[in-house]
């Protein structure tokens, strides 16, 4: 019997409370992410009178700064635990939010998006999908797939809603607001409520009973808390690099395609507001196929999920090459974009631990993460390059059209890995 065969403890498991938190941290982590920034960008210029190339520097340079920032948080959330760092994340997240709204000069705003996309992106991120393996293992994909559905809402609510402040009170003032509410909501959350390991409160994953887990065979208890790679023992296995490589591909190709997205199409002959409603149709279908993809990685071997991800954008990107004048074909290009987002983000998620433990994943999905930023931040380039030296999008398209291919194959190539019981502790 296994914890994932076992009966459920009559108790409350808790851990549907972690994910609770969990998804509330993701969703408020909105004033973080470029769509929640978006909506300050036109009025923080007209009062401030810097430039579009000072702002975007800024925000770039600050986002690249977390990427290497996050190497060594991964190392301290396996060192003190989720909790104490979730926590720290939420404080630095409000002040980075306050800094914000009394940003006067260039230094404050680099500053300011340096701690925001440090804090309230990066280790939110990176705090949540570390923790949530430890309390979910049968149920590990539906409770990413939950957790995706968070950020999904945030999506939707957090641009309007930003955008309401600022009308009603300004930019400044709605910072301020955004702050109170993780100060005020989510640090409270996180620190009452979050605890690092089921076993804390004499649980153990998916609320299996106690006494079920130890009268099974060591074998089938599945990994403990303290079974698991070290990253250097990580670093040397195919399958790590093929996560790395799962992970740089749709962050890289994504970006380039959204931030130009609405040129590409209405290059196409696409009306600009019908251009504009392609990224609902992404969340319309990224939604159901992010619960999709929970259900099938519970299920079936994770590494053909997440090849279906990356398949989905190969062909999506194939149906933006040929989309020329044809509405139809360009919703569904959207419809493949926002299915390989629900499919690969929920498996990369369940992937990680599965592959590699919970005893040091801090510090190797710290490295996963940091190689998204830089490819979120690298993204935009190519296309940018093509239409400026080539006269289209099209170039950058057809010569990226061949990660998506290659990342589907590595992932697919690289087995789950076997530690061996004798370097189980080396490194």
């Amino acid at each position: 019997m296994t914890w994932a065969s076992g009966r459920r403890d009559r108790r409350t498991f808790s851990g549907w409370w972690i994910l609770s938190v969990a998804g509330l941290a993701s969703f408020l982590s909105g004033p973080a992410q470029t769509y929640g920034v978006s909506p300050f960008v036109e009025p923080m210029l007209a009062e401030l009178g810097w430039s579009r190339s000072l702002f975007s520097t800024a925000y770039s340079v600050g986002t690249l700064a977390s990427a290497g920032a996050l190497l060594l948080v991964g190392r301290q959330i396996d060192r003190w635990g989720n909790r104490l760092v979730l926590s720290l994340a939420a404080v630095s997240f409000g002040l980075a939010l306050m800094l914000l709204s009394v940003a006067g000069g260039a230094v404050a705003l680099l500053v300011g998006f340096a701690l925001l996309r440090t804090s309230g992106s990066g280790v939110l991120g990176l705090g949540t999908r570390t923790l949530i393996p430890f309390w979910f293992v049968r149920h590990r994909g539906r409770a990413f797939s939950l957790l995706g559905l968070a950020g999904s809402l945030s999506l939707a609510a957090v641009p309007p809603v930003n955008q309401l402040l600022i009308d009603a009170f300004g930019w400044r003032v709605a910072w301020r607001i955004d702050a109170l509410v993780v100060w005020l909501v989510l640090l409270p959350a996180v620190a009452l409520v979050v605890r690092n390991r089921p076993e804390e409160l004499g649980q153990l994953p998916d609320g299996v009973r106690a006494e079920d887990a130890l009268g099974a065979a060591p074998a089938e208890r599945g990994a403990g808390p303290d079974d698991g790679f070290s990253l250097r023992q990580a670093a040397r296995t195919p399958a790590f690099w093929g996560l790395v490589g799962a992970s740089l591909v749709p962050s890289l190709v994504v970006t380039g395609l959204a931030f130009n997205q609405v040129a590409i199409l209405t290059d196409r002959g696409l009306p600009a507001t019908l251009a504009a409603t392609t990224f609902a149709v992404e969340s319309a279908i990224g939604i159901p196929t992010a619960l999709l993809a929970g259900w099938l990685a519970d299920r079936f071997p994770v590494r053909f999920v997440l090849a279906a991800g990356q398949v989905c954008l190969a062909v999506a990107m194939v149906w933006l090459l040929v989309s020329a004048g044809a509405p139809g074909l360009a919703l569904l290009y959207s419809a493949w974009r926002g299915a390989s987002s629900g499919l690969w983000m929920v498996a990369a998620d369940v992937a990680w631990p599965a592959y590699f433990g919970r005893r040091h994943l801090g510090s190797i999905r710290s490295v996963g993460f940091s190689v998204s930023v830089v490819g979120a931040a690298v993204g935009p380039i190519p296309f940018g390059l093509a239409y400026d030296l080539l006269g289209g999008y099209d170039p950058a398209i057809a010569a990226l059209l061949v990660l998506p291919v290659a990342a589907a194959v590595a992932v697919l190539l690289a087995r789950p890995p076997a530690l061996r019981p004798s370097s189980a502790d080396a490194g």
